[in-house]
C-alpha cells in the first residue's frame, strides 16, 4: 500500500509541477527530477520498489507510441543516413567507449559488463528530445533528425543491451552474433509492428470508436511489444512501426478513435515521464547508499563516465558530419543538419532519460557490480537532464537556430486550402450523380464554409462564429461527405516530401474536434 500511495503522490506531483515548468521554461522532467532529489531526504519515506522484469515492457511502450504518432514515415526515410548514423553508430561508439573506459575504472568489472551499461547510457531520451525539438522551434531537418534518432536508437541500443547482459551472465560473447541478432531483431520488430497494426484497423472497423476504439488503441502499444519481445525482435521497433501505420487513416472512425486516444497518450505520457524522473531522484541517494566503497570515488566514476558520453556525441556528430557534409556536397542535403550552429545544438541535445532508466534497472540481481552501474547511469540522467536540458534554450538563441514564424503558418494555410478544395470537390461529385437536390448541397456548402471561417483557416474573409443550421439531417451526412475528404486530403499529405506532420497533425485534430461534435 506504502508503494501505490508512493506513485500515486508522485503521479500528483506530475500534474501539479508540469504547468510551474512551464512558467519557469524548463523541462517538466528536470523539475520532476529535483521533486525527488529533495524528497528522497524525507526520514521515513518508503523506497521505491518495482520489478525489473516489468520495467521495459511497462514503460517503454507508451512513450514511445507517444512519441512516434507525431512524426510519419516519409520524414524518417527522407532523414535516413543522418539518423542512421545517429541511431545505430553512435549508439555502438557511445556503447563501446564507456565500456572501455568504465573497465579501466572500475577493477575486476569484466568488459563485457562494462559494454552493458555503456549500451544502456547510449541512447538520448526520445521523450526529451521530441519535446525539445517542439518547443524551441527548431528547424524541420534538425527536429526530424532529432527526432528520427530518438526514436531509433532504443532498437540500437537495447539489443546491444540484452546481448551483453546476456553475455556478462554465461561469459560468452560473439561479435558477429551480436550483429545477427540485431538484424534479426529489426526485422521481426518492424514485421511485429505491421502484423499488429493490420489487426488493429480490421477491428477498428468492427468495434465502436468509442469507448472500444480507442481503449484498442491504448492497449495495443503494450501488446506489440510484448509480441515482438516474445519473437526475439525489437518491442521498440514494433511499437514505432505500429504508430506510424495507424496515423495514415482518415475515415469517421478514425477521426474519433484518434481525438480521444490522442488526449489519453499526452495524459499518459505526462505521468508516466514524470513519475520516472522523480524516481530517479529518489532513488539515487538509496542506490549510493547501497554501493559499497568510498562515495567520492563512487562519483567521480559516475562523472567521468558522464562527460564521456557528452564528448563522444560532440566529437561523433562534428567528425564525422563535416565528413558527411564535404563528401556529399553536390547531392542534395537539404534535410540534412548543416553548419556547426546546428551541429552544436544536435550535440548538446544527448539528455538521457526514461530508456536509460528502464534499461539498467532491468539488469539482473546477481549482475556484476550491478548497483555501482545503476548509480552511474542515475547520474548520467541527472547530469545530462539538468545541466543539458535547461541550458539548451539558452543555446539556441544564442546562436539563432530557430525556424520562421510563419514557417508553419504558410504551410497550414497551404494544407488547409487543399482540404477545402477536397472538400468542394466531393460535394460536386455528389451534385453530378443528381441524387441529392441542389438546395441540400447548397446547404451542406455553406455549412462547410461557416466551418472553415469557425476554425480559422480563411484568412480574407471575416470570421463567423455562426453554427451550421442541422435541422437536416442529409444536409449534415454531406458535411460529414465533405470532413471526410478534407481529412483524406490532409493524412495523404503525411507522405508526401517536404510536408511536416506536425502542421498535419495540427490541422487533422481541429477537423477531427469538428467531426466529433455536431456540425
Amino acid at each position: 500500500m506504502e508503494q501505490l500511495t508512493l506513485l500515486l503522490a508522485l503521479f500528483l506531483a506530475t500534474v501539479l509541477l508540469a504547468p510551474v515548468s512551464n512558467r519557469l521554461k524548463l523541462p517538466y522532467p528536470v523539475v520532476l527530477l529535483v521533486l525527488g532529489l529533495a524528497i528522497a531526504f524525507v526520514p521515513g519515506l518508503p523506497t521505491p520498489s518495482i520489478s525489473p522484469e516489468l520495467i521495459l515492457p511497462l514503460v517503454l511502450p507508451p512513450l514511445l507510441f507517444a512519441a512516434a504518432r507525431r512524426t510519419s514515415w516519409r520524414e524518417f526515410w527522407d532523414n535516413r543516413r543522418p539518423i542512421g548514423l545517429l541511431a545505430v553508430a553512435l549508439v555502438g561508439v557511445t556503447a563501446f567507449s564507456v565500456g572501455i573506459v568504465l573497465q579501466q575504472l572500475v577493477p575486476g568489472l569484466p568488459l563485457i559488463a562494462a559494454i552493458a551499461l555503456g549500451a544502456a547510457v547510449a541512447p538520448p531520451d526520445p521523450v526529451a528530445a521530441t519535446a525539445a525539438a517542439r518547443d524551441l522551434r527548431l528547424p524541420r531537418r534538425l527536429r526530424t533528425t532529432l527526432e528520427g534518432e530518438g526514436l531509433s536508437n532504443d532498437a540500437t541500443s537495447l539489443v546491444l543491451y540484452e546481448v551483453a547482459v546476456a553475455g556478462a551472465i554465461t561469459g560468452a560473447f560473439s561479435p558477429w552474433g551480436a550483429a545477427g541478432s540485431l538484424a534479426l531483431s529489426v526485422v521481426v520488430g518492424i514485421g511485429t509492428g505491421l502484423v499488429i497494426a493490420v489487426v488493429v484497423r480490421w477491428l477498428l472497423t468492427k468495434l465502436p470508436a468509442h469507448p472500444a476504439g480507442s481503449a484498442l488503441v491504448l492497449l495495443m502499444p503494450f501488446a506489440a511489444y510484448g509480441a515482438a519481445d516474445m519473437a526475439h525482435g525489437s518491442g521498440v521497433l514494433a511499437v514505432v512501426t505500429l504508430a506510424l501505420a495507424l496515423s495514415r487513416y482518415a475515415d469517421a472512425e478514425s477521426a474519433q478513435t484518434r481525438l480521444v486516444s490522442e488526449t489519453a497518450w499526452d495524459i499518459i505520457e505526462l505521468l508516466v515521464t514524470g513519475a520516472a524522473f522523480a524516481f530517479v531522484g529518489l532513488e539515487l541517494r538509496a542506490v549510493a547508499a547501497s554501493v559499497p566503497g568510498d562515495l567520492g570515488e563512487l562519483v567521480a566514476q559516475a562523472l567521468l563516465v558522464t562527460a564521456l558520453v557528452i564528448v563522444v556525441r560532440f566529437v561523433w556528430i562534428f567528425l564525422v558530419g563535416t565528413l558527411d557534409q564535404t563528401t556529399r556536397a553536390h547531392k542534395n542535403t537539404e534535410s540534412e543538419p548543416v553548419g556547426w550552429r546546428e551541429r552544436m545544438i544536435a550535440s548538446w541535445a544527448g539528455m538521457r532519460g526514461v530508456v536509460t532508466l528502464a534499461a539498467v534497472l532491468a539488469l539482473p540481481p546477481t549482475f556484476p557490480e550491478r548497483d555501482r552501474l545503476i548509480f552511474i547511469a542515475f547520474v548520467v540522467i541527472v547530469v545530462t537532464l539538468t545541466l543539458q536540458g535547461t541550458t539548451l534554450p539558452t543555446l539556441v538563441r544564442r546562436l539563432g537556430v530557430h525556424s520562421s514564424p510563419d514557417e508553419e503558418k504558410d504551410m497550414e494555410h497551404e494544407l488547409s486550402c487543399r482540404a477545402r478544395e477536397a472538400g468542394r470537390q466531393r460535394l460536386d461529385e455528389i451534385r453530378h450523380d443528381g441524387d441529392v437536390d441542389d438546395s441540400l448541397i447548397e446547404e451542406a456548402h455553406d455549412n462547410a464554409e461557416k466551418v472553415w471561417r469557425r476554425l480559422g483557416f480563411d484568412r480574407h474573409d471575416p470570421e463567423n462564429r455562426q453554427t451550421a443550421d442541422t435541422s437536416s439531417l442529409r444536409a449534415t451526412d454531406l458535411e460529414a461527405e465533405v470532413l471526410a475528404a478534407a481529412r483524406e486530403a490532409v493524412v495523404s499529405a503525411r507522405a508526401e516530401q517536404g510536408m511536416d506532420p506536425t502542421v498535419v497533425d495540427s490541422l487533422l485534430r481541429k477537423l477531427d474536434g469538428h467531426g466529433a461534435t455536431p456540425g
